[in-house]
């Protein structure tokens, strides 16, 4: 990996897919010998050797905030300083993948006083920021010693834009820079083709087999994902995890 100019990383923020939805991406990854690394939003999330990070839901509409919320009243839920929110939340999430090194906020939600946080909970890397189809990408040292592991791309802004049309080929996979690929299950299992039939999917959410029957027969975030497994595995092209990727980096100088 040392030297390595365009690292390829998948990567799945889980959000509360259904166990047959999440397990459908796993087996997906495993035909094509790819290990990839899944942020938990929930509790028995088994991916086997796939590698397992936080996704914490800072939002205050958030289940983690609500629960905290309901247990406490709001008049003390509005004293609490967002310090102590947010480590809640880290605190709870936590739960779901004690081994976790490595975070990525709900919502790609970002805060300065999260960063110290990370620290104190032996997190090691953090992977919220969006740079879409930006060449030259790599790991960025932030305070505290966490390392900063920016995304290049994500189906969620595919649906959004239409920026590659679906097609993996325009994600131009051999260019130099860090590529870490930001994947959700439902938007696989949906394959999707759109934000707004995304959206539509929520009415049935955890419903595996009407997520089924309203799976696109066109070209979408699911075909797209088969084609990038099969160019990764015929182009023989270099992938890891983000905490390999963590660990490699944090054997090089620092600064410089």
């Amino acid at each position: 990996m040392r030297g390595d100019p365009g690292m390829i990383c998948l990567t799945v923020d889980v959000e509360w897919a259904h166990p047959a939805v999440l397990q459908d991406v796993v087996d997906l990854f495993e035909a094509h010998g790819v290990r990839a690394t899944f942020f938990c939003t929930h509790a028995g999330v088994d991916v086997g050797s796939h590698e397992r990070g936080l996704h914490p839901n800072y939002r205050r509409n958030g289940t983690t905030l609500r629960g905290l919320a309901s247990s406490l009243g709001p008049a003390a839920m509005a004293g609490i300083e967002e310090e102590e929110l947010y480590r809640h939340v880290l605190r709870t999430t936590q739960t779901f993948a004690p081994e976790a090194k490595g975070v990525r906020s709900h919502s790609l939600f970002y805060d300065s006083l999260m960063i110290p946080l990370y620290r104190e909970f032996g997190i090691e890397y953090d992977s919220s920021y969006q740079l879409p189809l930006t060449p030259g990408l790599q790991p960025i040292w932030k305070e505290y010693d966490i390392l900063e592991l920016p995304i290049y791309f994500a189906d969620h802004f595919e649906l959004k834009t239409g920026a590659t049309g679906f097609e993996a080929n325009r994600l131009h996979l051999d260019q130099p820079g860090l590529k870490i690929i930001n994947l959700h299950p439902n938007m696989i299992y949906l394959n999707a083709v759109s934000d707004q039939q995304y959206r539509a999917s929520k009415a049935f959410y955890h419903d595996p087999q009407r997520l089924l029957e309203a799976r696109s027969p066109r070209c979408g975030v699911r075909s797209m994902v088969i084609d990038l497994l099969e160019q990764l595995a015929l182009r023989d092209l270099p992938t890891a995890t983000l905490g390999e990727v963590n660990e490699e980096w944090r054997s090089r100088p620092r600064w410089g």
